[in-house]
């Protein structure tokens, strides 16, 4: 099985972490539009709540994964450019768990609304897979 060299798995998890980012973009105002009455129907201040954030046009999502997608990338650059270090192991190991509870999310979101939530295939079969491959490569 080929392995990658430790610095090149970390820099992908970018790659994995935007497309699971551009399902959630493409997907959310189509969603928004398709269970708005779905949610309305349920009558449940929970799922209005889960609703109303992803009630949203692409642009407006798309501006929000900017933020995102900097601080992933400085934090992903300094653990590759520190990569023996302690702090830095820390720093990534704990943005690792905080998407995996980003994941979570996502599946209990699915399960209030019983119905798909924007990012949830990618969330559970690419994203999560690979956060867990590198918490084993770096723990």
């Amino acid at each position: 099985m080929l392995q990658l060299e430790l610095h090149n798995a970390i820099w992908l998890f970018v790659v994995v972490f935007m497309l699971h980012d551009f399902e959630e973009i493409i997907t959310v105002e189509h969603w928004a539009k398709r269970t708005e009455s779905l949610v309305r129907n349920k009558n449940s201040k929970l799922a209005v709540m889960i609703w109303k954030f992803w009630n949203v046009n692409s642009y407006s999502f798309a501006k929000r994964d900017v933020f995102i997608f900097l601080t992933m990338s400085m934090i992903t650059f300094l653990k590759v450019q520190y990569i023996d270090s302690t702090w830095s192991a820390v720093l990534f190991i704990g943005f690792l768990l905080f998407v995996l509870i980003h994941n979570i999310v996502h599946i209990l979101q699915t399960i209030v609304l019983q119905t798909y939530t924007p990012g949830l295939y990618t969330s559970i079969f690419l994203v999560t897979p690979y956060v867990i491959y590198l918490l084993n490569r770096i723990v």
